[in-house]
């Protein structure tokens, strides 16, 4: 009578924990796509809404970090979301696996997504600076470096001939040339 109400009472346990699970991942997005570094992306995983779902998710970012998250209950339903930042370029496979998390069994079902990763864009310049630095025309080198002021002299190479349009200076700034040299300098400056 013993080995009946054991067996019985393993077969409620397994039959329970399967009943507790039968949610599933079906897919999962991330937004925006392609993102930028430095720029949050949200990343949602989308399943089965059943009540009786109660599961244990793992997600994916690609890029060696994972975050872990219990699906139903008091946790809730899904969709899942997560917010992630990217710190370096790159094509990121992210994902959603079940995976054991607390006393809640995985998740059946996987989904992964390609997200891309671009750049993040060039810091504006600084007001007086140059736009994006000195650039010397072709057949002219930057002699030492722009100082703080934005100012910068280039020197003609061998063979350099005179630049056809005059160079754009930031404001406060003024256009020179000679012979050899050419630049940016301090308006009023000789």
């Amino acid at each position: 009578m013993k080995f009946a109400s054991i067996t019985a009472a393993l077969l409620f346990a397994v039959t329970g924990s399967a009943f507790a699970v039968s949610g599933g991942i079906e897919g999962i997005k991330a937004e925006p796509n392609p993102a930028k570094v430095g720029q949050p992306v949200k990343i949602t995983v989308t399943g089965d809404t059943a009540e009786s779902t109660l599961c244990g998710l793992l997600t994916i970012f690609g890029d060696g970090k994972d975050e872990r998250s219990n699906v139903g209950g008091k946790d809730g339903p899904f969709p899942k979301t997560a917010t992630y930042t990217y710190g370096k370029p790159g094509t990121y496979t992210v994902k959603a696996e079940g995976r054991k998390v607390g006393m809640s069994f995985g998740c059946p079902g996987t989904a992964e997504a390609k997200l891309v990763v671009e750049a993040a864009p060039a810091a504006a310049p600084a007001k007086g600076a140059a736009a994006a630095g000195p650039a010397c025309p072709e057949g002219y080198a930057l002699k030492g470096k722009a100082r703080k002021a934005g100012d910068f002299t280039c020197t003609a190479g061998k063979g350099a001939k005179k630049p056809e349009k005059v160079m754009d200076c930031a404001d406060g700034l003024e256009y020179f040339q000679t012979k050899t040299t050419l630049g940016c300098r301090k308006a009023g400056k000789k």
